[in-house]
């Protein structure tokens, strides 16, 4: 969360329980450097004023200003606009950030140079791609415990097709806060005008050997729209072996399994192996029928599946997870 001097605030920390109280005091609580505060939820905490409504956590923040604050903002507009991935490492100690550092090796910001002398931390967090703590050696006598936090660039979205069913596809991404881009074989709709939340607009020349050169299809999530069979045909032979981290496809199944009977041989590989690649028909089933019901499944699929999840509702999330850790405990 992004606070002024003047109490204007952008972003969130939690729910909506602790950003007023954070507002009305961060400013003056890092008068001399940087503190870590500590908020909870809990009904019978002994705070004589717990936040939110009874939640039942622990939240501690790391309030700061100055150079490093600068460095994560500079950073965090890199990763928008270049889609350049970086670390923040913090001294659990100091309750500092000391280090904001591009994956790319570019050090933004350093306090503590002589704790990365031999560390890349920047490089085993992009590996892992997680955030994790690491002790470092500075000396025989002095260790310390950094938190690396790892920061993606906001998940990609390709939009093929730009008609009017894009549109809240495009707009649900958005606000989302994702990187949409909108591709289209005609010139006319793919239009800046049409689709103002868009990041990026490309005009595809299906006469092109690799019409999709220029995109980075591999860490995006696709979606066709096309409504073309045609176009979408010529589409999975080039997306399907690029393997994106979701491929969803609009159409009745057997639609596309007529698409991957012609595409498969081309490409080498078995009918089920495209199909398991493939999310057809595309979205979650919600009973969705208009253009932005339609869009709001789709945009919850690719959500759960770039987080990993399944889609369940969090009552039945929740009772599974019950239902496992009674059977443990019986065990």
């Amino acid at each position: 969360m992004l606070l002024t001097s003047g109490g204007q605030r952008a972003g969130t920390i939690s729910g909506g329980c602790l950003e007023a109280e954070v507002a009305k005091k961060a400013w003056w609580l890092t008068e001399k450097g940087p503190t870590i505060q500590r908020y909870s939820s809990f009904f019978d905490d002994d705070s004589p004023a717990p936040y939110g409504l009874g939640c039942g956590g622990t939240v501690h923040v790391l309030l700061e200003r100055g150079e490093a604050a600068h460095a994560v903002l500079n950073a965090l507009e890199l990763s928008l606009n270049a889609r350049i991935p970086f670390v923040i490492v913090a001294d659990t100690d100091k309750m500092a950030t000391i280090l904001v550092q591009q994956v790319s090796e570019k050090k933004l910001f350093s306090s503590s140079p002589e704790i990365f002398e031999n560390e890349n931390l920047a490089q085993r967090a992009a590996e892992q791609e997680c955030s994790f703590y690491a002790a470092v050696q500075i000396n025989p006598d002095l260790a310390v415990e950094l938190f690396v936090e790892y920061i993606a660039p906001t998940p990609a979205l390709i939009i093929f097709g730009a008609g009017d069913d894009a549109k809240p596809l495009a707009d649900f991404a958005h606000k989302l806060g994702w990187y949409v881009t909108i591709a289209d074989g005609r010139s006319h709709l793919a239009r800046a005008e049409r689709f103002p939340q868009a990041d990026r607009l490309t005009v595809l020349d299906y006469d092109q050997v690799t019409p999709l050169q220029n995109l980075a299809i591999e860490s995006a999530a696709a979606v066709l729209l096309t409504h073309s069979y045609e176009q979408d045909r010529a589409l999975l032979r080039e997306l399907l072996p690029r393997n994106p981290k979701y491929l969803g496809i609009l159409g009745p199944r057997q639609r596309t399994e007529r698409l991957i009977g012609e595409v498969s041989r081309q490409l080498g590989l078995t009918d089920e192996e495209c199909m398991a690649r493939l999310h057809a028909p595309v979205g979650f089933d919600i009973g969705a029928h208009t253009p932005e019901s339609i869009a709001l499944s789709i945009v919850t699929e690719i959500f759960a599946v770039l987080r990993g999840r399944d889609g369940l509702s969090l009552k039945e999330s929740t009772q599974a997870r019950e239902h496992i850790n009674t059977k443990l405990m019986h065990v």
